[in-house]
Formats: C-alpha cells, sequence, structure tokens
C-alpha cells in the first residue's frame, strides 16, 4: 500500500488544506457525539423509543441508555382530555402521558436528548397552542432543554409544521425564557422536496429529515447543507441496518433507525459502526467548487487530487438549481478518471463501497466503471452490458450482485451501495433499496496492488480502461466484514 502522506500537490509542494469542514450541527452540545473517522459527528435516534404504557416506555428508554443511543424519540398527540400522550397516532386511548414519561430519573440525569415528534394533525391555532404549551411546559419543567442538551421539535411538512410555528412563536413569552434557546426545529419532508427544504430554511427551523430511500436523496441533501440546515434520514431498519448507518455516516447529522432495538443487543452497536475504523477513500465534490479535490483515507488527514489532462471537469450546480444533484460533480466523458490510492480490503474480509451518480449513458454497451480496484482482485461498481453491478474477486472469480439498467434514466441521480464482508452474498443496493444479490460465497477479497480509481478500471498503478460516462458526487470506500 502507499504511504499515508499529507497533501500534496502533483510535484510534491505542500498545499495547504482545502478540506470541506465537517458539519458544526453538533457544535455546543455537551454529550460526547459518535465522530467518524474523518470527523463527522452523527446522532443516532431510537425510533419510536415508547410502549402502550409508562412501564414499558421506561423499560425502551432504559434500553436506549443501555445503547448508548443519543437522541430518544418520542410521538406526541393530544387528547380531547386536552392532556399530551406519548403514541404512534391519537387513539383517544389513555398510553402513558408526556409529563408521566418525563419523570424518568435515568434520562433525566443523562446527557441524552429528546427528539419529540408532533403526530398530531393541525387543525387550529388555539388547539395547537393548547398542545404545544403542554409540551414546552413538560420539557422546561423536568429540566430537559438546557445549555448544551437541546431539545428537538420535529412534525411533517404536511400541515403538522404549524405546531412547530406555534411553538417557535411561543418561545418568545417570558414563562419559557430558560428554554428558548435550547429547542431545535425540524420538518419532516417527503413531498415537493426542495421548496419545502427552503421553506423550512424561511421558517427559521433548524434542520430536516428525509425519507432514507428516497429519490435523490443526496441533491436533496446537499442542499439542505449548502444553506446551513442539518440534515438526518428517517427510519434505517434493523436489518441490513448496519450497512445503511456506515454507508451515510460521513453525509448527514442524524439518523434514525431501528438497529439495534431488539431484545437482544446488536454485536456491533449503532455508536461503534459510526466510530469503527474502516474508513479506506471518501470524497464530497457537493461542497467543492476547482481543484486540487480533496478526499481522505483512514483518518481526518486530506489529500489532494491535482487536475491534469486526464481528470474529470467539475459540473457546479447552485442551490437553488434544484437539479438531482446540488453543488459540485466530477464530470466524466469517456476518458477521464481519478486515482487514489492501494486501499486494501483486510484479510479475510471484503469491501462497502458507496457512490452517487447520475448516468450519461444507459446504451447497455460495455463494461463502465464508476469505482473500483479490479485488477485479478479487489472490487468493481460499475455498468457491464445490460445491468449496473457491484461486484468482488474472491478466490480468483469475480461474485456479482446486479439490477438491469432498465430501471434507471439519465435524469435522476442514484445512490449506489455494494457490499461484501467475507462471508456471505455479495450486495448491492440502489437508494438503499435491495436488488439480486450474489449465491453465498466464503473468503476474503483477493488483494492487489492496484490504487482505487474512480471513472475506470485500474490495470496497474497507470493504465486505465473501461471509462465511466456521467457524474459522480460522492465515493466512499470502507473494509468490511460481519457484523
Amino acid at each position: 500500500m502507499d504511504a499515508e502522506l499529507p497533501a500534496q500537490s502533483a510535484n510534491g509542494a505542500m498545499q495547504p488544506m482545502s478540506a470541506v469542514a465537517p458539519s458544526s450541527y453538533w457544535a455546543g452540545v455537551t454529550r460526547a457525539m459518535p465522530v467518524t473517522p474523518h470527523g463527522n459527528k452523527i446522532a443516532v435516534s431510537c425510533h419510536n423509543c415508547y410502549g402502550d404504557t409508562v412501564a414499558q416506555t421506561q423499560t425502551e428508554v432504559a434500553k436506549a441508555l443501555a445503547r448508548n443511543f443519543d437522541l430518544v424519540e418520542f410521538d406526541l398527540t393530544l387528547h380531547a382530555n386536552g392532556q399530551v400522550y406519548v403514541e404512534h397516532t391519537d387513539s383517544e386511548i389513555a398510553h402513558g402521558t408526556f409529563d408521566a414519561t418525563l419523570v424518568n430519573t435515568a434520562l433525566q440525569q443523562s446527557d441524552r436528548m429528546l427528539f419529540l415528534e408532533v403526530k398530531e394533525g393541525y387543525s387550529t391555532a388555539a388547539l395547537s397552542d393548547t398542545m404545544m404549551r403542554s409540551v414546552l411546559r413538560s420539557v422546561r419543567d423536568n429540566n430537559y432543554a438546557s445549555a448544551g442538551r437541546p431539545v428537538f421539535l420535529r412534525a411533517f411538512m404536511d400541515g403538522r409544521h404549524n405546531h412547530l410555528v406555534r411553538a417557535k412563536a411561543m418561545l418568545a413569552d417570558s414563562e419559557f425564557a430558560g428554554i428558548s434557546s435550547h429547542v431545535r426545529f425540524h420538518t419532516l419532508i417527503q413531498s415537493d422536496i426542495r421548496n419545502n427544504i427552503r421553506a423550512s430554511k424561511n421558517l427559521g427551523f433548524h434542520g430536516i429529515e428525509l425519507e432514507y430511500r428516497m429519490a435523490d436523496l443526496f441533491g436533496a441533501v446537499m442542499q439542505a447543507k449548502l444553506l446551513g440546515l442539518g440534515v438526518g434520514v428517517y427510519t434505517a431498519p434493523a436489518t441490513m441496518g448496519e450497512v445503511y448507518i456506515s454507508a451515510m455516516r460521513e453525509d448527514i447529522d442524524f439518523i434514525t433507525t431501528d438497529y439495534d432495538l431488539a431484545a437482544t443487543a446488536a454485536a456491533s452497536s449503532a455508536r461503534s459502526l459510526i466510530q469503527e475504523s474502516t474508513s479506506l477513500v471518501y470524497i464530497n465534490t457537493g461542497q467543492q467548487t476547482a481543484y486540487p479535490l480533496n478526499y481522505k483515507r483512514t483518518n481526518t488527514t486530506d489529500f489532494l487530487l491535482a487536475s491534469s489532462g486526464t481528470t474529470p471537469a467539475l459540473e457546479i450546480l447552485g442551490v437553488a438549481s434544484d437539479e438531482d444533484r446540488v453543488g459540485g460533480s466530477m464530470l466524466f466523458t469517456g476518458a477521464q478518471s481519478l486515482t487514489t490510492w492501494d486501499a486494501d480490503n483486510a484479510a479475510g474480509g471484503g469491501f462497502l463501497v458507496t457512490a452517487v451518480v447520475n448516468f450519461d449513458d444507459l446504451t447497455g454497451s460495455g463494461t463502465l466503471a464508476i469505482v473500483a480496484k479490479s485488477d485479478s482482485g479487489g472490487f468493481a461498481l460499475e455498468q457491464a452490458g445490460a445491468q449496473l453491478r457491484f461486484g468482488v474477486n474472491v478466490g480468483g472469480t469475480y461474485y456479482y450482485a446486479t439490477t438491469p439498467l432498465s430501471g434507471l434514466n439519465g435524469s435522476n441521480s442514484y445512490f449506489i451501495a455494494g457490499a461484501y464482508d467475507g462471508s456471505g452474498a455479495v450486495r448491492l443496493w440502489v437508494n438503499n433499496v435491495e436488488k439480486t444479490a450474489s449465491a453465498s460465497v466464503s473468503g476474503g477479497v483477493v488483494m492487489n496492488n492496484s490504487p482505487v480509481v474512480i471513472g475506470a478500471d485500474p490495470q496497474g498503478a497507470t493504465d486505465r480502461r473501461f471509462f465511466f460516462k456521467g457524474k459522480v458526487q460522492q465515493v466512499m470506500v470502507q473494509k468490511w466484514r460481519d457484523h
């Protein structure tokens, strides 16, 4: 493998760092948030962290505390009796009240943050004020919103966000002076995505949350980031949750998940997945506008990629463009590539690879490599004939997970992930939806001496073939093992 070196130009001269700074969304928060190998802080929310009774809810909260979740999610409704309850839908059945739920010494004395979703439909300002005043009083009286420990109020951008508007105005009242600086507002956005992101910003809210399988996910993520909003996703499932958390850990600020909420703790906690030292290559050009481009390898050190006659141009899409991508993307026209370094998997293990891609050639002719290390070993994420596929070399043979290119188009961007952990199927996801896996395989991916190349297939240190045609905004490669 290449030696780790600080950022340099092509001729070896030291250059100033050009790194995109990690998100500052968690600045000032007291809790020691999990930090990725590249320095991004990402909080994990315990999805629906409650039961049908106060006792059941306390059991769920105890689990969240024991498993080191950062955010504790409660869903809130208003009943006809004027009380706020913790439940998923307004059943008018006397589940545990919000007040009773917060009287939990372990939660009160912890550094965990409340992640409160208002499920109640919005009908009138008066009813909304009744509910939100009760919520804010409960938060205040039970000592949850304080310096370094914000409380989050959240609602879908479908009319229910008007509860947040009412609560935000209410915080100007003198009775809430002690907590007014320690409440943040998020919208969950499912439709009219780009306009609603802008509306959330204009309403003075702090963050937005997106469904983890939505189309053009990274275009919305980058738009929100460029507008200065925190960005999270919901709700990553328990099954293969380790893939979703690890695949998105460098690009978002928080994630709501069902992972590790079973009766028996998972072998790897969500926090450990975020912090695990598996990184090999990471580049996101969304907030980069010119060469040299920076990328990271195993830690927070920046490495620079200088412009040359064989490197891709940058396409810059403005924050108001509402395209499938926002910000910078690498533009590959069939003769360009970017070379990183000889980043091998661990012995006996495999790879987790992601890319954010817009395709310019879906004709199904030949092989076009998006990102690859496939030189008698390694991996390849590529177009091959009429298929998109992710493959790894085990025992001298390539094994592939696939999906037809006919299901893709040249207008959208796709978040693509491929994974193999050393034992089991090779897997492929498009927009976090799994495609056709390979048959079961066993054994570590064969190592080679070729670098990880973006936009082409490496043949040794310098030769390239199978040039890609399209735009690439993000690429990530991790060592991957059975979790």
